[in-house]
C-alpha cells in the first residue's frame, strides 16, 4: 500500500513539474511574439525605397516615372530625393503612431509639376502617422487626408556587380 501511495505521489510530482515546464514555455513563447510584434509595429525598415505610386487627395498626375523620388531610412533618420529637391529629417515613434519630425530640403527650383508634387509629398510625409509593409512595399499614410506614398526596396549593387535581392 505505501509503493502505492509513493507512486503515485511521484506521478502526480513529475506531472507538476512537466505541467509547470510547459506553463514556461508557452508564457516564453507568448513573450517572444508578443516583443516581435510590438518591436515591428514601432520600427520602420531601414534600407534604399523608391516611390511607386501615391494617392493625393489632389487628383493631379504627376510623371513619378519620370522624377527620381527616394526614401532612405536609418535607425532613427530619414531622407531622400523628392523629385527635385534633396530631404531630410527625424522619426520617431508616439504611442504607436508613426511621428516625422520637421524635414529640411535644399531650395533648387524646378518646373511646376515637380514643385507642386514636392510640396504634397513633403506634407504627407511629416503628416503620416501609419505605416505598412506588405508584399516588399513600404506604405506610408497620412490617415486625415488618405494621402499615400508607396515604395519599393531599391536593389543594392555592389562593386562585384551582384545584386543584393530585394526582402
Amino acid at each position: 500500500m505505501e509503493r502505492a501511495i509513493t507512486r503515485a505521489s511521484n506521478i502526480n510530482l513529475e506531472e507538476i513539474i512537466m505541467l509547470k515546464r510547459r506553463t514556461f514555455l508557452l508564457f516564453t513563447a507568448f513573450l517572444l511574439a508578443f516583443t516581435a510584434i510590438s518591436a515591428s509595429a514601432t520600427d520602420l525598415p531601414q534600407g534604399e525605397w523608391k516611390l511607386s505610386s501615391y494617392n493625393f487627395r489632389q487628383k493631379i498626375a504627376f510623371p513619378i516615372d519620370k522624377m527620381n523620388i527616394t526614401l532612405n531610412i536609418n535607425e532613427d533618420s530619414l531622407g531622400g530625393r523628392s523629385g527635385c529637391n534633396i530631404y531630410s529629417g527625424s522619426y520617431s515613434f508616439d504611442e504607436g503612431k508613426l511621428k516625422v519630425g520637421d524635414l529640411i530640403s535644399t531650395m533648387m527650383a524646378c518646373e511646376e509639376p515637380a514643385m507642386q508634387f514636392e510640396r504634397i509629398f513633403t506634407s504627407t510625409m511629416q503628416s503620416a502617422s501609419e505605416f505598412s509593409v506588405v508584399n516588399g512595399q513600404l506604405k506610408i499614410t497620412d490617415p486625415k487626408t488618405a494621402n499615400f506614398l508607396l515604395f519599393e526596396r531599391v536593389n543594392q549593387v555592389f562593386k562585384c556587380g551582384t545584386e543584393v535581392p530585394r526582402q
